[in-house]
């Protein structure tokens, strides 16, 4: 079973690592999701197990390292910065504040809820699309980008902030690139988060396809950042 996964480990140009289990599409959804995170434990060189804290922020087990963890019913994506020994990861950090989140293109459900989470700023970087009936594909990517943004920047925060709308922030939406290679500097969106100890954080916010899916990092500019490889 395991041989129809494939994983795959890359280092985005943000300096962000992340690593995709994909593949194995006729397993169901709870055997699928296992399978992964077995895949995800044993890749590296290192055991990884994730553990969380008491907040629920992902860790891997015993080693300090801040990591964010996406995934949908056959697509996982786990995006780790280097260890930062100095910093606490149970709490939000410049240098370790990164979210990683991803959904299916095609997600049209997303347009019906647009008014949970999208603030009237928001909606304006984006185009009018009441209708899901009549949203054309481009529609239901932007509003999928939109959303992704908008948990890359919970998870960022680590979900301390309190309003949804209010508290993540995007004030320039990112260019959805074609792949991670070219989600270079010049297709970087803005975020802000308003967080309740730290207040008013910058964050950058970068996007890309992946099998189908959209993927969006948001990461502050003084994370701790892998080299390219």
């Amino acid at each position: 079973m395991m041989e129809d996964f494939i994983y795959e480990r890359e280092t985005a140009p943000c300096g962000v690592e992340v690593e995709t289990i994909y593949g194995a599409d006729n397993k169901s959804a709870k055997v699928w999701k296992m399978f992964a995170m077995q895949i995800f434990s044993e890749s590296g060189s290192d055991y990884r197990q994730i553990d969380h804290t008491e907040s629920g922020a992902p860790l891997l087990d015993g080693i300090a390292r801040r990591i964010s963890v996406t995934h949908t019913s056959h697509f996982l994506q786990v995006a780790s910065l280097p260890k930062t020994p100095e910093t606490d990861l149970s709490d939000v950090c410049p240098r370790t504040a990164m979210g990683i989140d991803a959904e299916t293109a095609d997600r049209s459900q997303v347009l019906k809820i647009q008014d949970k989470f999208l603030n009237s700023g928001e909606k304006g970087l984006l185009p009018a699309a009441d209708d899901p009936e009549k949203a054309t594909a481009e529609d239901v990517a932007a509003y999928i980008l939109a959303w992704t943004c908008k948990e890359a920047l919970y998870k960022a925060d680590l979900g301390k902030a309190a309003d949804w709308k209010e508290d993540y922030r995007i004030i320039a939406l990112p260019a959805i690139a074609e792949d991670m290679r070219h989600a270079t500097q010049e297709k970087y969106g803005k975020g802000l988060v308003k967080d309740p100890l730290l207040g008013d954080i910058e964050m950058i916010l970068t996007s890309w396809k992946s099998r189908g899916h959209i993927v969006t990092i948001a990461f502050s500019p003084k994370i701790a950042k892998f080299s390219g490889k």
